[in-house]
C-alpha cells in the first residue's frame, strides 16, 4: 500500500469519524496534509535510526558507517519515489 493510498484511507476515516462532507478540493488538501505528516515522520524516524546505528556501532566505526550509508541510500530512494508520485 502506498503512502498516498494510506493517506486517502486516513482522510476517508477522518471525514467519516467527524461526519463531514468535504468538497473534492478539501479532500485533496486533507490527503496532502496527512501525506506530508507521514513523510515527515518517516524522515524523522530515518534520522533517528541512522543516529542509533552510529551510536550502537561506535566500537566498529566502519560497520556503523556502512549501516548509515545504506540507510541514507534507502532514504534517498524513498524520497525520490515519493516525489515521483506527486
Amino acid at each position: 500500500m502506498t503512502i498516498r493510498s494510506r493517506s486517502e484511507d486516513a482522510a476517508g476515516k477522518v471525514t467519516d469519524a467527524l461526519s463531514l462532507s468535504l468538497s473534492e478540493e478539501q479532500t485533496k488538501e486533507l490527503v496532502m496534509i496527512i501525506e506530508r505528516a507521514v513523510i515527515d515522520a518517516m524522515v524523522e524516524a530515518n534520522q533517528r535510526c541512522t543516529q542509533v546505528a552510529k551510536d550502537c556501532c561506535s566500537a566498529d566505526r566502519d560497520m556503523a558507517h556502512k549501516i548509515a550509508d545504506e540507510i541514507e541510500r534507502s532514504h534517498k530512494a524513498l524520497i525520490a519515489n515519493l516525489s515521483a508520485m506527486r
